[in-house]
């Protein structure tokens, strides 16, 4: 409770910042103008990006989910990828998601070892998904970042390098698993001698038990390749409805020079560079590399709006209407519990 406090304050400390940076911006001095100018028709399109993104997310997680465990309805699959999406959003590196459905998937009679086997299934395949998507599209845009957008190479670069790390560690777990081990444990060591890392023996233990939990979802990918590449395709769609919520954002504005590629693939740079940053909903570093990357694209006197408008969807409608998700299901499983 005490964590979820301390989240929900940092969250509220950031919106405030941003929110202060973005009121007094000089790019925002034409506001009313800009509003009345704005093309809702493709704002409402870029809400419907986002939506896209919860259903995909579920339908995945179904199919996951039925290949591990057996039937279950596709409603319940989406109500709990939609519930996971609000408590990532609310914790440091997205990692208060998985509990909970873990902890939901209890609830519907799927034991708690086959919740996490469905679990590591989908985080290993979103991650050979996402890495592949943005390091691509990295390369893709190499002389565009170096060129207009110089001041984030540095944010770029390191995200690059930490998904390139991402990658190497699941070609690893398919192909030499017994390498796994003996890093990580030169890693802790290493932490453990310069101060960093106090009862490695924990670390060790957790080590062995994630280790063998990989291995579980690693077979069941290899064993079943056709629903595997099915899986890796909708990640793909899934990933594109969230990066083309900017494509549709820049319609609104006014603007057409940017084409759909150039829009989605800088979109997953930012993805690429602010997903390891240890804040809840990576907040502040996805301004930050939004503004840097985007800038070019939607000039000094529309980034700020763009930007604005962006993480209204991409972030705080999302924790809105993921918020009344888990909201009305508390409810439910509340009423059923006092009735029983």
């Amino acid at each position: 409770m005490e964590n979820r406090k301390i989240n929900y304050t940092f969250i509220a400390i950031i919106i405030g910042i941003t929110l202060i940076i973005i009121l007094t911006s000089e790019g925002l001095k034409d506001l009313p103008e800009l509003l009345i100018n704005t093309n809702t028709t493709y704002l409402i399109i870029a809400l419907f990006m986002m939506l896209g993104d919860w259903i995909f997310d579920g339908i995945i997680l179904n199919i996951i989910t039925r290949r591990v465990h057996g039937d279950v309805k596709f409603l319940k699959s989406l109500k709990i990828a939609i519930i996971g999406q609000y408590y990532s959003a609310i914790t440091p590196f997205s990692t208060g998601g998985q509990p909970v459905q873990v902890y939901l998937m209890s609830k519907e009679d799927i034991s708690v070892p086959k919740g996490s086997l469905i679990l590591f299934n989908k985080f290993i395949i979103y991650q050979m998904a996402v890495t592949f998507y943005s390091l691509t599209m990295f390369m893709l845009k190499l002389n565009f970042i170096f060129n207009n957008a110089k001041t984030a190479v540095p944010f770029v670069i390191i995200g690059f390098i930490l998904n390139l790390l991402v990658l190497t560690g699941i070609i690893l777990l398919f192909y030499k698993p017994e390498w796994i081990n003996p890093i990580v444990l030169y890693i802790y060591k290493f932490l453990n001698k310069i101060g960093i890392m106090k009862d490695t023996q924990k670390y060790i233990d957790r080590l062995d038990k994630s280790m063998a939990e990989y291995m579980q979802s690693v077979e069941k990918i290899k064993e079943d390749k056709k629903t595997t590449m099915e899986l890796l395709i909708l990640t793909f769609i899934q990933l594109t409805f969230y990066f083309s919520i900017t494509y549709f954002i820049y319609l609104a504005l006014g603007l057409t020079e940017a084409d759909f590629i150039d829009i989605i693939a800088i979109q997953s740079l930012v993805y690429m560079s602010a997903s390891y940053i240890p804040t809840p909903g990576t907040a502040g570093a996805s301004e930050g590399g939004y503004y840097l990357l985007f800038k070019p694209l939607f000039t000094s006197n529309l980034i700020i709006y763009a930007l604005l408008l962006w993480r209204t969807i991409s972030y705080y409608f999302r924790i809105l209407v993921t918020g009344i998700v888990t909201l009305i299901d508390y409810i439910i499983r509340k009423k059923k519990k006092i009735a029983v």
